[in-house]
């Protein structure tokens, strides 16, 4: 028997059970787990789509000759650059990220703030008030579905927002907006949220001179890709308290090492990548419009880029 699509997937994924059930009626589906060592119990030489993470799809890219498409179940597909034919579209799992990612910025947000964890453990009366977050601005490093519904979120808080993005267009949703490498992106900010994918354009971002714009109190914010921020700028910025804190998600080594510095930084907050948890029930939702352009033999929406890197 022939397999048209193919899912690469850990024993314990949620996801493929709702792609079987949306693909299963209308093309021939398998399912291999994705710590398998050879191909030899599946004929890979019809699979036209494959479906899983990056990470575990990269070295099964080769044993499927009539590949077309890859659709990731993660946002970001880095880990499959110099994998990708040319004949091959790649879809990233997108437009499912916004609510979580925004219930990540704003929740330390607030407790920074609001400093909730230091009044849930005080032992002694201070009626000190915080002055909370309404009429502060925020800058969002990226103004794609995931920017816009931090920027949303941000609204309904009274935070005003600006935008970073490749060529400084207006987005819905951004006071106005800044065209990469523009610093004045940065002047007088009181949070700044990168969620920007890992290119050879995003490398830096946050640099020396962007941290001294921002304001003495800043929180810096990073659920993007580790590689927008120069980590030794930013140390520097914290100890001289040109930024008062950094909710760290993303790092250009993960795990991040324990010897790293920042571990011994007191005013960064190390989350571990959890900012934003594959949404795996979404999988088979945002694959299913998709599906039906590639059975019609029309072109896919939302394909990754590799000029751009997203």
């Amino acid at each position: 028997m022939t397999t048209d699509v193919l899912l690469v997937a850990n024993e314990d994924d949620e996801w493929p059970t709702g792609v079987i059930e949306l693909v299963g009626e209308l093309l021939s589906v398998a399912r291999v787990n994705a710590s398998e060592e050879s191909t030899t119990e599946i004929d890979c030489s019809s699979v036209r789509i494959l479906v899983g993470g990056p990470s575990n799809l990269a070295r099964w890219i080769d044993f499927c000759p009539k590949l077309e498409w890859i659709q990731s179940t993660w946002a970001g597909v880095d880990t499959l650059e110099g994998h990708i034919p040319a004949s091959v579209v790649v879809t990233p799992l997108k437009h499912v990220f916004g609510q979580s990612m925004s219930e990540f910025v704003f929740g330390w947000i607030l407790a920074l703030e609001r400093r909730i964890l230091d009044r849930a453990q005080a032992s002694i009366w201070d009626d000190t008030p915080e002055m909370g977050v309404f009429g502060r601005t925020m800058g969002i490093l990226g103004t794609g579905s995931i920017g816009g519904a931090v920027a949303k979120t941000a609204q309904n808080f009274g935070i005003r927002c600006r935008g970073l993005n490749s060529d400084g267009r207006p987005v819905e949703g951004f006071e106005t907006c800044f065209k990469a490498g523009d610093h004045r992106f940065f002047d007088d900010l009181d949070y700044v949220v990168s969620v920007l994918p890992k290119t050879t354009h995003t490398e830096n971002v946050v640099d020396t001179n962007a941290l001294q714009r921002l304001r003495p109190s800043s929180i810096l914010i990073n659920i993007g890709r580790g590689n927008a921020i120069d980590d030794d700028a930013l140390l520097t910025a914290l100890d001289s308290g040109a930024v008062g804190a950094a909710v760290l998600d993303v790092f250009r080594e993960e795990p991040l090492p324990k010897s790293h510095p920042y571990w011994q930084q007191p005013n960064v907050y190390i989350t571990s990548h959890t900012s934003a948890p594959t949404l795996e029930r979404f999988v088979a939702q945002a694959m299913a419009p998709n599906l039906e352009r590639f059975i019609a033999g029309q072109d896919l929406l939302g394909t990754f880029d590799a000029s751009k890197g997203y």
